[in-house]
């Protein structure tokens, strides 16, 4: 269940100016981070309660690290715990947020990824291809001729959403109410809404709770060859005999359906926003179409959708020169480490042909790895395709501001608004 108890800070004092200024939730935080790697790469936020790592070295060491060390037990514990009425209606829902696969340590962490990767295998994700580029080819049919778009709600909002849901086994008909539910849990645990909010939002995500329960419960009884089917029958073959865990299984269908899709619409939302902001990167892509598969790994190492996880340290340990004792919560700043230029030369700077992209920390490192990169690679990419070939002339809308939810772990633009001379279509069927 939800920890309704608040974490006592560790004894830090002086905190240092990093830590004094440091934003969890600042969207646009990358000058900070670049003078920390450089000033201060470890140090302790009192907003959060976290000892914040911005180095590529220090995250991949915690990330690759010993899970007695460095534990993913924290993962998931609220920003904010929940005021007495949140977390009596989570009672009532019988809502748990924890605990799934990205807050689980070996051993059982073992299994149940093993289970859980079958679903999304590489052959998986293939066959969506051509269905995924159905869904972004018809979002972009209502809008060409049109000459302005949001990138975000016209084209990349929904389609994620439909893909994950198809692969869950989830009917078509529930993706207004799924997408409502995911969007509201980044707040509910990486957030700090108000209690009036966190009231609202349990209620929200009790019904989600209740939804994935049912789904389920549904394939349990009649599985299909869908993710969530192939990840019961795998931990049926781990149970041992024993009875499933059905608490579990909904947990992991509850947060899958929600990573699956929030991230990757928000990934291509920041390939979009980097790819029109450096302009000549956007053109030599649209003129040699091969380098769209090294500019989705750049994009997702200048923008990544998770730009802040956590880790928990069980034992004291000493990281990048600084001693922690057991207990200290990490925020391992990923968008930090990605652009680290000990490790991607000039790495505030946008570059399509970066050699080393790939290596970016956007999915994670390690037992944690992301097991539905392949599936996000796939979209953003056909994605890209598509546009450069009907629309290589849309630039930014003048004078947008940039918006994300408010939350420290789940970000990427709300809103991408591009427009474009729909005369100038280079397909014929695409000009008025």
């Amino acid at each position: 269940m939800i920890d309704e108890k608040p974490v006592a800070a560790p004894a830090v004092c002086p905190v240092s100016h990093f830590g004094e200024s440091f934003d969890a939730f600042d969207a646009e935080s990358h000058a900070f981070y670049t003078r920390a790697r450089i000033e201060e790469p470890i140090f302790y936020s009192p907003q959060i309660n976290c000892w914040v790592v911005t180095r590529y070295r220090d995250i991949r060491e915690v990330l690759q690290g010993d899970p007695e060390i460095f534990s993913a037990s924290a993962v998931l514990e609220l920003l904010k715990p929940l005021c007495p009425a949140a977390m009596q209606k989570a009672i009532e829902y019988g809502l748990a947020v924890s605990p799934t696969i990205v807050d689980e340590d070996p051993p059982g962490h073992t299994p149940h990824r093993q289970a859980l990767r079958r679903g999304f295998t590489p052959e998986r994700v293939a066959a969506m291809e051509s269905r995924t580029r159905e869904l972004i080819t018809q979002r972009i049919d209502a809008f060409v001729k049109r000459g302005h778009a949001d990138l975000v709600t016209d084209l990349m909002f929904e389609v994620p959403a439909l893909i994950i849901l198809e692969m869950m086994g989830v009917p078509r008909a529930d993706l207004t109410t799924v997408r409502k539910f995911a969007k509201r849990l980044a707040v509910f645990e990486f957030g700090h809404p108000s209690d009036q909010e966190q009231i609202e939002i349990t209620d929200t995500l009790g019904e989600f709770w209740t939804y994935c329960k049912h789904h389920v419960d549904r394939l349990i009884e009649n599985s299909g060859d869908d993710a969530v089917s192939t990840f019961i029958a795998g931990m049926r073959e781990s149970s041992a005999g024993q009875p499933l865990d059905r608490q579990y299984l909904t947990t992991v269908t509850f947060s899958i359906i929600f990573a699956g899709h929030e991230t990757t619409t928000n990934a291509s939302a920041g390939s979009f926003r980097a790819l029109l902001e450096n302009r000549p990167q956007w053109e030599a892509l649209c003129a040699d179409p091969s380098l769209i598969v090294n500019a989705v790994e750049e994009s997702l190492r200048f923008y990544p959708s998770i730009p802040q996880w956590r880790r928990i340290t069980r034992q004291p340990v000493r990281l990048g020169g600084v001693d922690l004792p057991a207990g200290s919560r990490l925020l391992l700043a990923l968008g930090s480490g990605s652009r680290d230029e000990s490790q991607f030369a000039d790495g505030d700077t946008f570059d399509i042909r970066r050699e080393n992209a790939s290596q970016h920390l956007a999915f994670g490192w390690g037992r944690h790895h992301c097991v539905g990169d392949g599936l996000a690679r796939m979209e953003m990419r056909v994605a890209l395709e598509e546009l450069s070939r009907r629309l290589p002339h849309m630039q930014l809308a003048a004078g947008q501001k940039w918006e994300f939810s408010p939350n420290a772990s789940f970000r990427g633009p709300e809103h991408v608004r591009a427009i474009w001379d729909p005369s100038r279509n280079p397909l014929d069927a695409d000009r008025p």
